[in-house]
């Protein structure tokens, strides 16, 4: 583990210590606890209320909210919920330059309403705020979740992903979780690139979760309708989702370096806790979780399809031999869409 010089650093934030293993490296910000920003959610009223009534009625994701994970529901196609926009003012502080990377740090635990941010954070105030507002009048039981903050930012080399990554959803429940807990559901916003959603039916009923790689068999099944039934949201558009909600970020196609901000605020069930090393310490609770390097390439899973495109089958870090990649190639992006 290094540490970072603390002059390059801003405010409310000590250090930045890094962490690798199996080929991946994290950064672990280590935040002053002094003048936390604090918020609580705002009940919604009037025309806001009644915007996000008529929004949400029929959404899949709503109807599922606290409910015990089940895999048949992929089969379901879905889209996320749409919050909105930020304004041209909240855009301009949620995209301000300087942030540290953080992934699914605590800032809210269950049975309190409020959320604790270090003050480091709080050009992110604005967008967690509507998060909160919209949360409370769409989940009845939010007292019962935790909630975890994971934020990059960062230039976007042309050609390449801010996060690679195959498809995928947020908040799978593999063979670790038996029996299963409530769904996850995510709220995402990025100021530039926006993630892309496939709202189509995914059939993963003879998969097994102890022998096969479920983001596997969502990629080929996204290249076999050659992305037809990908969505996206507009920049700076607040969405909320799912653990059903099929979806990977997208190529910066400009042909020019791209900054981006994204952040994700991600709410689990009280039994659910984020435990992996890489995750940053939240200094406003009084946790001390055990951490351990957990990663879906150490459970020895295989793709449920034999043969076929080799490239929908293999980690970003290997080849499409399977091989680990030399180190500052380009990573493996799945070929989901045929030339």
């Amino acid at each position: 583990m290094t540490t970072s010089p603390s002059e390059a650093l801003p405010e409310g934030v000590l250090r930045v210590e890094t962490l690798g293993y199996r080929g991946k490296r994290y950064e672990l910000p280590i935040f002053d606890a002094a003048s936390p920003v604090v918020l609580t959610p705002q009940p919604l009223s009037g025309e806001a209320k009644e915007a996000l009534r008529v929004t949400s009625a029929g959404s899949l994701v709503v109807r599922d909210l606290h409910t015990v994970f089940d895999a048949r529901h992929f089969a379901e196609a879905r889209r996320p919920l749409s919050l909105g926009c930020l304004s041209a003012d909240e855009l301009r502080v949620f995209a301000r330059p300087g942030a540290v990377r953080l992934l699914d740090m605590p800032i809210k635990m269950p049975d309190l309403a409020e959320v604790r941010l270090p003050r480091a954070l709080s050009q992110f105030a604005g967008a967690i705020q509507r998060v909160l507002d919209a949360e409370v009048q769409l989940n009845p039981h939010h007292a019962d979740y935790h909630a975890y903050l994971t934020i990059d930012q960062r230039w976007v080399a042309p050609g390449t992903l801010h996060r690679e990554a195959p498809c995928h959803v947020d908040g799978f429940q593999g063979a670790r979780w038996n029996p299963k807990c409530r769904t996850n559901h995510s709220y995402t916003v990025s100021d530039v690139l926006p993630t892309a959603y496939y709202v189509q039916p995914f059939h993963l009923e003879a998969l097994d979760e102890r022998l096969h790689d479920f983001f596997w068999e969502m990629n080929a099944q996204v290249a076999d309708t050659n992305e037809a039934h990908r969505w996206q949201p507009q920049d700076a558009e607040l969405t909320m989702m799912d653990c059903y909600c099929v979806h990977r970020g997208v190529e910066n196609q400009t042909g020019a370096p791209v900054f981006r901000t994204w952040l994700r605020l991600s709410f689990e069930e009280r039994r659910r806790i984020f435990d992996r090393l890489g995750n940053a310490h939240n200094p406003l609770f009084d946790y001390d979780w055990p951490m351990v390097d957990r990663d879906i390439e150490q459970l020895g899973l295989r793709a449920f399809r034999e043969g076929g495109d080799p490239s929908l089958s293999v980690f970003p870090w290997q080849g499409l031999d399977g091989k680990p990649l030399p180190p500052g190639a380009p990573k493996t992006s799945p070929r989901l869409r045929r030339a």
